[in-house]
């Protein structure tokens, strides 16, 4: 039983440094520039190791995404639990955005369309961000940060036609990614806020 305990912490463990070097090495490079080999080589582990964990680099790519969405969701909970209101959640999200998107080479993100379950999972999680989306617009409206009589379905609808031409259209080649992202705060969520939510949104924006 205890050597049981010691595999599975052991492998639990090495799950978690696979999935950071991977990380590092698919946002800095892109996807299809990084082997498998590369990876087991920089953790200084067998490819045999790594195969047993992930079975092909599509599995690992998914448990990168999987990884990184759970952490930023905690990271969103926590700061969500001291009090903030919706601006400075957004503000939050953007900060970690940003800290996210640094890192990545605008091939990673021209990489991952080349993978079908890669995209349902993107696909899925939108969905998930609809529906959270629409909760948090009403939680908006009461707090007062955000206009109260405005069709929030059709807000929703054309943020995500947004963020599929970007995708579709690689304006990430032509535009910084950052900046991309920032425009899209200002243009989507401006654009709804109350005087009280501009005041606010509009000091923090001055400093981004």
């Amino acid at each position: 039983m205890q050597n049981t305990t010691i595999e599975n912490v052991y492998r639990q463990n090495l799950k978690e440094k696979i999935l950071q070097v991977a990380t590092v090495l698919f946002y800095r490079h892109g996807i299809r520039q990084v082997r498998m080999d590369d990876i087991s080589n920089n953790l200084r582990i067998s490819k045999r190791t790594l195969y047993e964990i992930y079975d092909n680099k599509e599995v690992l790519l998914l448990g990168v995404l999987q990884h990184n969405s759970e952490k930023e969701h905690q990271s969103m909970q926590n700061f969500d639990k001291s009090g903030a209101n919706v601006i400075s959640i957004i503000l939050e999200f953007y900060r970690l955005r940003m800290k996210e998107l640094s890192r990545m080479s605008p091939l990673f993100f021209e990489d991952i369309r080349k993978y079908p379950r890669l995209l349902a999972y993107i696909d899925k999680q939108h969905q998930q961000h609809d529906i959270d989306a629409k909760a948090f617009m009403r939680r908006g409206v009461e707090e007062g940060y955000f206009l109260p009589n405005i069709n929030y379905d059709i807000i929703r609808e054309l943020s995500s036609a947004a963020g599929r031409e970007v995708m579709k259209g690689c304006l990430y080649k032509t535009y910084d990614i950052k900046e991309l992202f920032k425009t899209s705060i200002i243009l989507f969520v401006r654009g709804i806020c109350t005087p009280k939510g501009l005041r606010m949104l509009d000091e923090a924006i001055n400093i981004l």
